[in-house]
């Protein structure tokens, strides 16, 4: 797996799980979900390349995808205790002509 490859599958990780979880899978699930498509997905880029040679390049493969998964979702996590988890709403009202109030 080149390092293009492996750098991008990360950010594809998370951007995936992303949209399952907005299409409604629970949170709770989203670190497997994240496992499970980074195997996929490197699975999918040794199928691509043509790097299936053996069982020991498989293995290979499936723990690779296992670390870019997790790594994934502890990226995610990390970024989310680290941002704000109470955003400000600023609320606008435009007055009507008729209230008089203030």
């Amino acid at each position: 797996m080149e390092l293009i490859t492996t750098l991008a599958t990360i950010p594809a990780v998370i951007a995936l799980v992303t949209l399952a979880k907005d299409l409604g899978l629970p949170p709770r699930f989203s670190p497997l979900f994240a496992v499970v498509l980074g195997v996929v997905l490197v699975l999918f880029d040794g199928v691509a390349t043509a790097t299936l040679y053996d069982v020991q390049t498989v293995f290979q493969l499936i723990a690779t995808g296992i670390l870019l998964g997790l790594g994934a979702a502890g990226l995610y996590d990390g970024a989310r205790a680290i941002g704000n988890k109470n955003p400000t709403t600023v609320v606008v009202q435009e007055k009507t002509s008729g209230d008089h109030s203030y």
